[in-house]
């Protein structure tokens, strides 16, 4: 190991030494604590801990040492004693300071009155006094700060004594630190001791509390915690809720298994029905991964049921480069659950809760392209509403597909096959096989296409007994016959002294499917799909296998669009269109045939887009051409001056719509919400979903959402009242807390709000001042 001073021993160098004592002043008392920005964002630099600053030499040989200073004494393979912008490199290590000791045998130095020393893995520590060895990478410091950073995660500090026990152990005593900007102290973590470990990545804090706005808000006696962004077994922060069940109270526990499975227990608490365990199992392989959750209520107060639960399990299995399967399973205790303990979006969206498994296979290529085949079995949980109405679908049992497809110069060849077991409880079960080879061809460049297609859909049909009728088998077999075809016209546009091209885009869509009685067949998976422009152009107006429509149709369409001209990015879209029928044959939804005297569709508009700087409007309208009346019909505007402020209004109107399970009705509703900033800092959000026929709130949220001008921290107090059934609503207020790269304290309340404001942007991303 070379112990001595290389280059030069002693290099008068000239510069500007840190000015320690006024840095030390303003940093180091953190007792001033408020909940404001100290830090503006062009001033962080001065309160920032500086890095040390080299001497510009060359570079260092290992385990070199080299000293410049501006006055030195001493002697060679001796004790050196440095005065004036003293500056002490040895690998990838430097320190600054007013004077320098140097014991060149033993590599130790005592560095005062103020010093510098930036280490080898980034680490900055500035104080008054410090004894560091330069080779065992040990010391420690009196009345220091402290600043390191890890993949853009800042953690900054100050610590009464810090020891330095070799590169990758040190201990702190008296100690504050946070995450947030040069010289923000609104929140900061005091322990009475913190040790870190730089071999694990874990900080283990002794008698340590939260101090927000110079108030303790949380204390633990004993606490560890990741210092790398990188997992750590241990208590995460407790989450609080407050509503119409009361006070819930939760305080998950993660537990980091491996670096490829993790899990969280989470105990809760809610005041007015009991106490609940939660808990997810997240695992990772090279060949699979999945995550498994569940809860578990035992003795709910409020409710009829006890033993309550919910499980949730996702799992996806690359088994070999052919083979890949899935399992997905959805499973609660009963029918008022999602009632009881979610919110309005989750109720809508969980009336039938998917258990699915697959298993998928892709063949070695037969014609050039492989054969994509998969098998399902799925079995829906299916919940009633809070009318007591519940319409249960099939089950699969299983259903095996396969696709396969061929492009040959202007041809598309596909064939697709299907064999379904459909079973059910109270409705007719049985075995459907449906056979569907096409050809398409595409004729057509950048302004013009044609694109005929024929194919041939046939269905068989092996039907089990049910209520009175006999096992028989059926079949139907269809001819489909479609011709699609389109040109677009573009001319330059200036709007606002912006260019722009401006598209004109008719479309025709010839459609042939025989006429064909299909009453005697059972329905397992069709529907009626909604009404729109692009349903104009799709040769089934039903969605399944079991019901497709008789047609003899010319559908005509008109679009425009408006593209920028440098980037081609849509900037707004209308259209209009219609279907004229050649014969008056139309099949219904339950399989019957209907003469109708009319000749052409209901009506299909649409418009949206920007049309103004800072506006933007949405719209649809469907217009019963038979009954010479609007059937359904939705406008939206929103207001977006700029990210975090706006305001939207949107009307819906439905002539009869389901309004729940087998009950249709007219259906009025506005929807009004806005996120606004009251000052730099401080948000407002608020949201009203009013339905006035019959006039009944289905939604009402008001918030306000701050973060502080350093970025450090933010917070959001949102309530909201919202349906839940029939004559059936929950309140509920949240509360969260957020710590620039710690944590969060309370529920999050952001995809509530997204999901609720069109145009809402996260309080912490709009606020750059």
């Amino acid at each position: 190991m070379s112990r001595s001073v290389v280059s030069k021993p002693l290099v008068l160098a000239l510069g500007v030494a840190f000015s320690g004592s006024a840095y030390a002043n303003s940093v180091m008392d953190w007792s001033q604590s408020s909940l404001s920005c100290h830090a503006p964002q062009n001033a962080a630099t001065r309160y920032a801990v500086p890095a040390a600053k080299g001497s510009g030499g060359e570079t260092l040989p290992e385990n070199a040492t080299r000293l410049t200073a501006d006055r030195a004494t001493g002697q060679t393979n001796a004790l050196h004693r440095a005065e004036g912008d003293v500056i002490v490199e040895r690998n990838n290590e430097t320190l600054n300071a007013d004077w320098v000791e140097y014991d060149q045998r033993t590599e130790e130095v005592v560095a005062g009155d103020d010093f510098t020393l930036t280490r080898a893995d980034g680490q900055t520590v500035k104080g008054k006094h410090l004894r560091y060895n330069l080779a065992k990478k040990v010391g420690n410091a009196q009345e220091s700060a402290f600043e390191a950073v890890h993949e853009g995660r800042r953690l900054q500090g100050v610590s009464g004594e810090l020891s330095l026990e070799d590169k990758n152990h040190s201990r702190m005593k008296n100690v504050k630190f946070n995450t947030c900007a040069a010289g923000d102290h609104s929140w900061y973590i005091q322990a009475a001791e913190l040790k870190n470990n730089q071999t694990t990545g874990i900080g283990v804090a002794k008698h340590a509390k939260l101090v927000f706005g110079g108030v303790p808000i949380l204390y633990t006696p004993w606490a560890d915690f990741p210092t790398r962004g990188n997992r750590k077994s241990g208590l995460l922060v407790p989450t609080l809720k407050v509503g119409s069940d009361g006070t819930e109270l939760a305080l998950p526990y993660y537990l980091n298994l491996a670096p490829n499975y993790d899990a969280t227990l989470t105990p809760s608490v809610i005041t007015a029905r009991g106490a609940a365990l939660g808990g997810e199992l997240r695992y990772l392989q090279a060949q699979y991964s999945g995550s498994l959750n569940g809860r578990y209520l035992p003795h709910d107060r409020r409710s009829p049921y006890n033993n309550r639960y919910e499980i949730k399990w996702q799992h996806r299995h690359q088994i070999n480069p052919q083979w890949r399967g899935g399992i997905d399973l959805n499973q609660v205790s009963d029918d008022d659950y999602y009632r009881d303990f979610y919110g309005r979006y989750d109720i809508a969206a969980n009336t039938h809760l998917n258990r699915r498994a697959w298993l998928a296979h892709q063949s070695q290529p037969v014609w050039g392209e492989p054969v994509r085949t998969q098998i399902v079995v799925q079995k829906y949980q299916t919940l009633t509403d809070s009318a007591g109405k519940k319409d249960k679908p099939y089950a699969l049992l299983p259903e095996i597909s396969s696709q396969w497809h061929k492009n040959h110069g202007k041809a598309r060849y596909d064939f697709t096959a299907q064999l379904t077991r459909f079973d059910h409880s109270r409705k007719q079960s049985g075995t459907r096989a449906v056979v569907y080879p096409s050809v398409k061809w595409d004729w057509g460049n950048r302004w013009a296409h044609v694109r005929p297609k024929v194919g041939v859909h046939a269905t068989q049909y092996w039907l089990k007994k049910h209520s009175g009728s006999q096992e028989r088998r059926e079949t139907r077999v269809l001819p489909m016959v479609n011709v699609d075809s389109g040109v677009v016209f573009e001319r330059e546009l200036t709007l606002n002294r912006q260019r722009y091209v401006q598209t004109l885009e008719p479309r025709l869509f010839y459609n042939y499917i025989a006429t064909q009685s299909q009453n005697h067949l059972p329905n397992f998976d069709s529907g009626s799909t909604d009404f729109s422009y692009d349903q104009l152009f799709r040769e089934n107006i039903y969605s399944g296998n079991d019901r497709i429509n008789s047609s003899n149709s010319l559908a005509f369409g008109l679009q425009t669009r408006v593209l920028n001209a440098h980037n081609g990015a849509e900037k707004f879209r209308a259209g209009i269109g219609q279907k004229h029928y050649f014969n008056t044959d139309d099949v219904l939804l339950n399989g019957s045939l209907e003469k109708t005297p009319r000749k052409r569709s209901d009506i299909a508009a649409f418009a949206g887009g920007q049309i103004h700087k800072n506006w933007f409007v949405d719209s649809h309208v469907h217009y019963n051409e038979s009954a010479k009346q609007t059937q359904n019909w939705a406008a939206g505007v929103r207001y977006n001056p700029q990210a975090g402020k706006v305001f939207s209004a949107r009307f819906k109107y439905g002539r009869n719509e389901e309004i729940y399970t087998g009950y249709y009705e007219k259906l009025k509703q506005i929807d009004l919400a806005m996120q606004y900033p009251l000052n730099p800092n401080l948000y407002a959000v608020a949201r009203l979903n009013y339905n006035i026929a019959p006039r009944t709130p289905l939604e009402q949220t008001i918030g306000l959402e701050y973060k502080n001008g350093c970025g450090c921290w933010g917070a959001s107090l949102v309530a909201q009242r919202y349906i839940t059934g029939l004559n059936q609503y929950k309140n509920a207020v949240y509360f969260t807390l957020q710590l620039k790269d710690l944590s969060s304290l309370g529920s999050d309340t952001y995809e509530k709000l997204r999901l609720g404001i069109p145009g809402y942007h996260k309080t912490n991303n709009v606020n750059t001042r």
